[in-house]
């Protein structure tokens, strides 16, 4: 039976000095955080108080220090959102609040309303971004769009503890202790169940593993297709293209790169379509966004937005997708350069086929082409980050293949055969989709223009046919590993 799960979430809120019940609303089916993201959870606190999205009479979502909330959940959960700043030219800069109930983001609305936060911003923009001012103690000043600052304001039901953006001081130190907020994170980064399950089954042989960097985020390309498209026509095209590029079979596992939030949920309902009951899980990547004084690293997922999007397509990140007996996925932000994207892996487990998948998205560039030249960005300039990142994502497989599951892995990880020797942990005592044998040469079909830059790596044993197609929509090719 397909897998057509949504949350229904619903929740009843005493209010503060009052006996009166606000219902919250329900979440909006259309724009509510994918449960299969991997993103951390966050809480806000203030003088100690969690903040609360509360119904309002008018049926709103507004934003309050609650004293009677005693732990994060559900109305009080936030995921953290960076996008691109235009003035600035740059992601990083400034953090949006996104309500884990309500999957709009929080809005400092202007002087209409007293500069009230509420939580129904569709997409970000200036009125959704805050700067995180570091202040003693690990707390934070959230300063708005109109350069005041946030505060929870004392006084009686119904205006007690609401969070309005109207505090000036002179410098941050100034602030009170109810300008003061402190970020909490709720849960473990990206694991959402406490223990790895144990496999069931042993794993077969014969799999069918692909991966594809599907580039449906904000490229301009000629070649990707699906440069700002919505989820649903990413959804649409990416699933027809996987079918006819694989024909009668099915595949054990899908690794997706560069695709957006809202997207994964539509794709895997249309993959099921042909593929079977599936689950596709979502990694986001990262920025760091704020240090607070007691050093806690505040990282933001970046956004699939660039300032031009008219609809939210949620984070920016990558997808795996597994059988649906799977029941454990972790993400991982890997090593990464200072003030660059924080690059995503996310790993899953199959228990009733014995199986592990870890998908991953390295730092590019530059590296070396074909013809000995170096090409790429500044992401990774003087290479240190990508033998981090492998032997990381190898640090995991290690893990995985201890507890008894037979894992495949691998992603686009930004490496041409030129420079593969930054990938030369991932290869021990394994076997890459494009070597016919173990102690083949490390080459392999280019995948990216005249470069190979996408890999799929197995157990040895196993006999391997590695297939590169082109599916079109996009500027890589994806990468199909046979194993039988």
């Amino acid at each position: 039976m397909l897998k057509r799960i949504r949350l229904v979430m619903a929740a009843v809120l005493t209010a503060v000095g009052a006996v009166v019940a606000l219902a919250a609303p329900p979440a909006a089916a259309d724009t509510a955080v994918p449960p299969s993201s991997a993103g951390q959870r966050w809480a806000l606190k203030v003088n100690g108080h969690y903040v609360t999205v509360y119904a309002g009479p008018d049926g709103d979502t507004k934003l309050r220090a609650n004293p009677e909330a005693t732990e994060a959940k559900g109305w009080e959960l936030l995921t953290l959102h960076t996008d691109y700043v235009a003035d600035v030219g740059k992601f990083g800069t400034t953090v949006s609040f996104r309500s884990e109930a309500t999957g709009n983001y929080v809005t400092a609305e202007d002087s209409a309303s007293g500069f009230l936060l509420r939580t129904r911003g569709t997409t970000t923009g200036s009125w959704e971004r805050f700067r995180l001012k570091p202040l003693t103690g690990g707390a934070f000043g959230l300063l708005a769009h109109n350069d005041k600052y946030v505060a929870a304001e004392l006084g009686t039901y119904p205006d007690y503890g609401l969070l309005r953006a109207r505090t000036v001081v002179s410098t941050p130190a100034d602030l009170g202790s109810w300008e003061r907020f402190t970020l909490e994170k709720v849960g473990a980064e990206g694991a959402y169940t406490a223990n790895m399950p144990p496999p069931t089954a042993q794993a077969p042989t014969a799999r069918d593993v692909v991966s594809w960097n599907v580039c449906a985020n904000n490229n301009p390309d000629p070649d990707c297709d699906l440069d700002h498209a919505p989820p649903a026509t990413v959804a649409d095209d990416v699933s027809a293209a996987l079918h006819g590029a694989m024909g009668a079979r099915r595949p054990d596992a899908i690794f997706f790169q560069e695709i957006c939030e809202k997207s994964v949920k539509p794709l895997e309902l249309k993959l099921e379509g042909w593929a079977g009951p599936l689950d596709v899980r979502f990694m986001p990547t990262h920025y760091t966004v704020a240090t607070a004084t007691d050093g806690t690293v505040v990282q933001a997922q970046k956004t699939c937005s660039d300032g031009t999007d008219e609809i939210d397509r949620g984070a920016f990140g990558i997808a795996l997708a597994v059988p649906d007996s799977n029941t454990w996925y972790q993400g991982t932000i890997l090593p990464s350069p200072t003030g660059k994207e924080q690059r995503p892996m996310l790993c899953a487990v199959v228990p009733a086929e014995g199986s592990a998948y870890c998908n991953a998205h390295f730092s590019s560039g530059p590296y070396r082409d074909t013809k000995d030249n170096l090409v790429g960005d500044d992401m990774d300039p003087d290479n240190p980050f990508r033998p981090k990142q492998a032997a990381k994502m190898r640090e995991h497989v290690d893990t995985l293949t201890a507890g008894g599951y037979t894992t495949y892995y691998g992603g686009d990880l930004n490496t041409t055969t030129q420079d593969v020797s930054h990938l030369s942990t991932l290869y021990t005592g394994h076997q890459e989709c494009g070597q016919p044998t173990p102690t083949s040469p490390r080459t392999g079909e280019a995948t990216d223009g005249g470069n190979k830059i996408d890999y799929i790596f197995g157990p040895q044993g196993p006999t391997y046919i590695c297939r590169v197609v082109d599916g079109g929509l996009s500027d890589h090719r994806m990468i199909h590993l046979t194993t039988s």
